[in-house]
């Protein structure tokens, strides 16, 4: 003989057999701020029936089903009020919600100190149980774990339905215990939806156009309401008469209707901007969306590629020296440098984020800190700033401006120089590639390095060397005739007038003693 089986789930939903009561479940705190904080907040829509909630239960989850107590103020709720469920142990009298909690609300307290075992998740969804007091369901709700610190879940219409599409988070930070919920639908109640700017990057001389949404979120008509837009100069947060920039009145914005007012400043000036819009409207019944507040950045006029170069690096200091980068303005204009970016090969760094310029043809030294002060004698401004370590075995530089426009990059490596001794890596010719190996080098200057100076393997001006001093016969003997020459070389970018002289070091202390002749020479070219 055959037998067959036939199994049916069940599964739980906001839909189980419920006993009809005008009591409903209206708000669940399950992420408090930390201490006995939790609640669940029931509310009797009945017109003329008062209801006794002596051994009314509360069931969290899977756990045992808490016991609503008396906390000194009885038992009965009254018809269209409110009731509080408190943990136990929460301080009637010195807790978060008195002065909150209306003195009408009825407050009560479950037979122990938390809902459930150990209270209420807040990082995972749990169904909560209304129970009467021979442990009949009187409504069920799932609440689901997406809110943030004291955010509760509210229902949105005041009736019994708790699917989950008429709850939502509270607005509201500590929830609504006692009054009415701030997502529970209102007849009048305009909102500030939306405040935005165009373009979305500003720079010193543009026009912005500022735009603020109204949305009517109320069930009735809104007859007649305004729009302000104040340019809020102190950043202070408050809509003072004197930075009203907009008004106009409207009329007639249907529920569930949007309308958008904009203005323009024109001109910008490079800065921070902070604005407040707000609607005003004498029938809103919720004032805590009417108002908000955002910002914009106007930046500076945005820079060239190699308008600045990376011009020296200390990556491998000697010990108790930072690490630093040196750039160079190779314009003849003073360059902004305000909220420019200087990254790595793994994290980036604001450079600052005041106004800083550097001069035309002039050098800034970036550092983490002004212990270079105690290595150099440094002519330049010096910004300190997080600089991340620079990797002795190659790392890469890369900056860029206010608006994102890469000024200056490359990726060195030790065997571009200045990886031992303490020494720094020197660029050459400035006006030479960044990326280029040959135009790098070990600094050769008796400090070891030339922060916020001309770099000692950059080619000057004017740049006379002398590269050699020759004897003839090389190795003379007493009583003979010995021919001096030298010779020198133009190393310099122009052409040279001198004057060669020769002096005997009679005493050889290296200082010149003993005039012996002096040569002039009217033109030596460059690179001769």
């Amino acid at each position: 003989m055959k037998y067959i089986f036939f199994f049916f789930p069940l599964f739980f939903t906001a839909a189980l057999a419920q006993t009809d009561t005008t009591l409903t479940l209206n708000e669940i705190m399950f992420y408090p701020v930390s201490g006995p904080n939790e609640f669940i907040e029931l509310y009797n829509f009945s017109e003329t029936e008062s209801i006794d909630l002596d051994s009314f239960k509360v069931k969290y989850s899977t756990s045992n089903p808490d016991i609503i107590i008396d906390a000194g103020e009885g038992t009965i709720l009254l018809p269209n009020s409110y009731a509080i469920i408190l943990e136990g142990d929460y301080p009637i009298g010195s807790g978060i919600y008195d002065g909150t909690i209306p003195p009408e609300a009825l407050l009560l307290k479950i037979d122990n100190n938390s809902f459930g075992a150990t209270g209420m998740a807040n990082t995972a969804n749990r169904p909560v149980w209304l129970l009467n007091n021979i442990e009949d369901t009187l409504e069920a709700y799932f609440y689901s774990a997406n809110n943030t610190e004291a955010i509760s879940d509210e229902k949105i219409e005041l009736i019994k339905d708790s699917s989950a599409t008429n709850w939502a988070n509270s607005i509201v930070t500590n929830g609504t215990p006692g009054f009415q919920n701030s997502v529970a639908p209102v007849q009048f109640d305009l909102a500030m939806n939306l405040l935005s700017f165009s373009p979305s990057i500003l720079i010193e001389g543009d026009d912005v156009t500022i735009s603020a949404m109204v949305k009517n979120l109320g069930s009735e008509l809104a007859q007649s309401y305004s729009i302000e837009i104040y340019n809020d100069v102190n950043f202070d947060s408050t809509a003072d008469p004197g930075e009203l920039i907009f008004s106009q009145t409207y009329s007639n914005l249907q529920p569930g209707d949007s309308i958008t007012a904009s203005t323009v400043i024109n001109s910008l000036q490079s800065g921070d901007y902070q604005v407040i819009a707000k609607v005003v409207f004498s029938d809103d019944e919720n004032l805590t969306n009417n108002q908000m507040i955002n910002g914009f950045i106007v930046f500076p006029p945005g820079s060239n590629y190699n308008d600045a170069v990376i011009n020296e690096i200390m990556y491998s200091p000697s010990t108790g020296e930072p690490e630093w980068i040196e750039l160079y303005n190779r314009t003849a204009d003073p360059l902004n440098i305000k909220k420019w970016k200087l990254f790595d090969a793994a994290s980036s760094v604001s450079i600052t984020n005041d106004e800083v310029f550097i001069p035309a043809n002039s050098f800034i030294v970036l550092t983490k800190d002004s212990s270079i002060l105690s290595f150099y004698n440094v002519p330049s401004e010096i910004i300190k700033l997080n600089l991340s370590a620079l990797n002795n075995t190659g790392d890469a530089i890369v900056i860029k401006d206010s608006i994102g426009v890469l000024i200056d990059s490359l990726f060195y490596l030790p065997e571009w120089g200045g990886n031992t001794g303490g020494r720094s890596l020197e660029r050459i010719l400035v006006d030479e590639a960044s990326t280029d190996s040959l135009n790098w080098g070990t600094s050769l200057s008796i400090f070891k390095a030339t922060p916020g100076n001309v770099n000692s393997l950059t080619q000057k001006n004017y740049d006379l060397a002398v590269s050699n001093i020759l004897f003839n016969p090389p190795l003379p003997l007493r009583g003979d005739t010995v021919s001096i020459s030298s010779k020198v070389k133009n190393i310099g970018l122009s052409s040279a007038t001198l004057f060669l002289r020769l002096w005997e070091d009679t005493n050889l202390d290296s200082i010149p003693d003993l005039f012996l002749e002096e040569i002039f020479i009217p033109f030596l070219a460059a690179g001769d």
